[in-house]
């Protein structure tokens, strides 16, 4: 009983940064968890390799820069996946929420928190007053899940920003909401490549048409398109738009949205007047 009781304590975490010292004790667990893995036919974990952040992820840049300037120290990601903008993100307390990550979340540097679970599972679990004060949103890419994640982690931010990924398709079969969709497509019109942005871009048709208590930037070029989203004052209460409202943001098509590029609504910028204008309202 008490080997059983120990072992149950090593497998829920209690004792596995202590082994994970160790490299064959780390190692052996990884290859067991990867053949485990390989049998049932889901992706193998990578092995986290925190270090330097290249010029190339530029989440964890753009991030990091706000998070210096600003002096943030909770962070808050969702759809953390292979990990790599949650290692690389410069704050004292960080806290990852995905349902399925390929990386193994015990190897996560110090002052990480992750919860194998969805975001709105997370959000029904958490305090109330739990507060975050920088949040990224790489979740499902449907603009009804990530508006859902964008509301609830507004009632958890405490004055900071939320980056949203994904918010300009890169074209319209990208656009597609479903991903498996939206491959399908791209294969019959013969292009290659698998970028999938789904409906995210909904979701800042939303925020123009029904929420004046925010501001935002859609960073362009020097890296993926994202939106950065912030209150215009303080304490601002964010309240979702209704059901309705959400259905009339579904009319529209990317094809007539996007007719004549980017449109004006979506306050596109360069990453660096993004930032410094995000840095000049919330630093007042």
């Amino acid at each position: 009983m008490r080997q059983r009781h120990l072992w149950n304590q090593i497998a829920n975490g209690f004792a596995r940064p202590f082994l994970d010292r160790w490299g064959h004790f780390r190692e052996d667990r990884e290859d067991g968890i990867n053949r485990l893995r390989s049998l049932a036919e889901l992706p193998l974990l990578l092995k986290h390799r925190p270090g330097t952040v290249p010029d190339e992820l530029w989440s964890p840049r753009r991030i990091n820069a706000l998070v210096r300037q600003l002096h943030l120290t909770s962070y808050l990601e969702i759809g953390v996946l292979e990990g790599e903008t949650f290692a690389n993100v410069e704050v004292r307390r960080r806290y990852g929420v995905d349902p399925d990550p390929l990386f193994d979340a015990v190897l996560l540097p110090r002052g990480s928190k992750f919860a194998v679970m969805t975001s709105d599972a997370f959000f029904a679990m958490i305090r109330p007053s739990q507060r975050f004060d920088v949040a990224f949103i790489d979740g499902l890419h449907t603009v009804e899940q990530t508006y859902r994640d964008l509301i609830n982690t507004f009632a958890h931010l405490r004055g900071g920003f939320v980056l949203i990924d994904d918010t300009v398709p890169s074209d319209e079969y990208s656009a597609i909401p479903d991903q498996q969709e939206s491959f399908r497509a791209r294969d019959e019109a013969g292009l290659e490549g698998r970028p999938w942005h789904g409906d995210v871009w909904r979701v800042v048709m939303l925020l123009d048409r029904h929420h004046p208590e925010l501001e935002w930037r859609t960073i362009i070029g020097e890296g993926n398109p994202q939106t950065l989203v912030w209150r215009r004052r303080r304490g601002a209460k964010v309240t979702a738009a209704s059901a309705d409202e959400i259905a009339l943001a579904k009319q529209p098509t990317y094809t007539e949205v996007f007719a004549n590029g980017v449109p004006d609504f979506f306050k596109a910028s360069s990453e660096s007047q993004a930032l410094g204008e995000c840095v000049q309202s919330l630093g007042h």
